[in-house]
Order: structure tokens, then C-alpha cells, then sequence
């Protein structure tokens, strides 16, 4: 299962973030207005579409298998 992830590091936190804005899922969020956004892995849908969202290459993919019981192990 493959899920989005926004490096802290690459990310400058833009204000709108093309990212929270475009993705169809609603996944990147904010805890408060002046954090950076992470992805909520429930609600990611592992589309990628947010990697070409970012102009600052903060999105990565990231890849976990199941826990062998049919059970992402998120």
C-alpha cells in the first residue's frame, strides 16, 4: 500500500498549501494554522496526485505492507 508523506524538511509552509487545498481525498491537514500540514493515512488513497501539487518537492511516497492478517500496519 503505497500513502503520501510530507517531508517536514522540504516543506516551507505555504499559506494556501496547494496540497491541502487539491487533494480529492481531504488527507494533508493542520493541527493549528501555523503547523506544517502532514497526511492523515486513513484518508489517503495513495492516488500521488499531491506530488505534482507541491512546487517544493516536500511530498514523498512511502510504501507498508500488510501485517499478513489483511491489516495495513499503519
Amino acid at each position: 500500500m503505497k500513502r503520501a508523506l510530507i517531508n517536514p524538511d522540504l516543506c516551507i509552509n505555504c499559506h494556501p498549501c496547494q496540497v491541502e487545498e487539491r487533494c480529492p481525498m481531504q488527507a494533508p491537514f493542520r493541527e493549528k494554522p501555523a503547523d506544517k500540514p502532514w497526511v492523515d493515512f486513513y484518508r489517503c488513497s495513495d492516488c500521488l496526485e499531491c506530488k505534482g501539487f507541491c512546487s517544493y518537492n516536500a511530498i514523498q511516497e512511502i510504501t507498508h505492507p500488510c501485517d499478513g492478517k489483511g491489516r495495513l500496519g499503519w
